[in-house]
């Protein structure tokens, strides 16, 4: 390679081509929550030809659908061996993401592997139907919930109810009085992502 700067030429640089690009294989987990920090394992190929360091790496997260709305991810580590990356993930808005690797000497690594769903979901609860002076226990399906009972209060109707367990899974909460002296004939199950979004 040939670099001419202010008339001054220098041939001294190599540039090394490769016959493949390189890939990432897998990111795991490969669904998480929007509010929860979490830690990413990032797997590329075996036969990636540089030596892994956390010098050597930039990782970005870029949502799929905008390539413009990023976030820069902090690496944690790497196993050269193993070819993999630990990565810090701090939460994001929900949504469809890629981990973008970059080797500061070899380039961009292919993300199309290394997608990310971010979101927080109810699947089922039940019993659909509990007493209006309250106490009744409700388990409510998911999923990216937390295991900490404090991060994702529930709210049925316009009571709040009180989480007894919570699992990235399961949420298990007991419904308060509702106050009302007549039957209240529909109420919206609410689960709050520590409180910033709603499932």
């Amino acid at each position: 390679m040939t670099i001419t700067v202010n008339g001054v030429v220098d041939s001294s640089k190599n540039v090394k081509l490769l016959s493949t690009k390189q890939s990432g294989v897998t990111v795991s987990p490969n669904k998480v929550s929007p509010v929860l920090s979490s830690v990413l394992t990032v797997t590329l190929e075996p036969t990636y030809p540089e030596t892994l360091t956390v010098e050597s790496l930039l990782v970005v997260l870029v949502k799929q659908s905008d390539a413009s709305i990023t976030r820069p991810l902090y690496i944690m580590s790497v196993d050269n061996a193993a070819k993999t990356i630990k990565i810090k993930y701090p939460g994001a808005d929900s949504g469809d993401y890629f981990v973008q690797v970059t080797s500061r000497s070899i380039g961009r690594i292919d993300k199309k592997q290394l997608s990310l769903k971010v979101f927080g979901k109810i699947t089922n609860f039940s019993p659909l139907s509990g007493s209006a002076l309250g106490g009744t226990l409700v388990t409510i399906d998911g999923e990216n919930f937390s295991t900490d009972p404090l991060d994702n209060p529930v709210k049925i109707g316009k009571q709040y109810c009180l989480v007894e367990t919570s699992s990235p899974t399961q949420i298990v909460c007991r419904t308060m009085e509702t106050g009302s002296t007549t039957e209240v004939p529909q109420a919206e199950v609410i689960v709050f992502l520590r409180t910033s979004e709603e499932a």
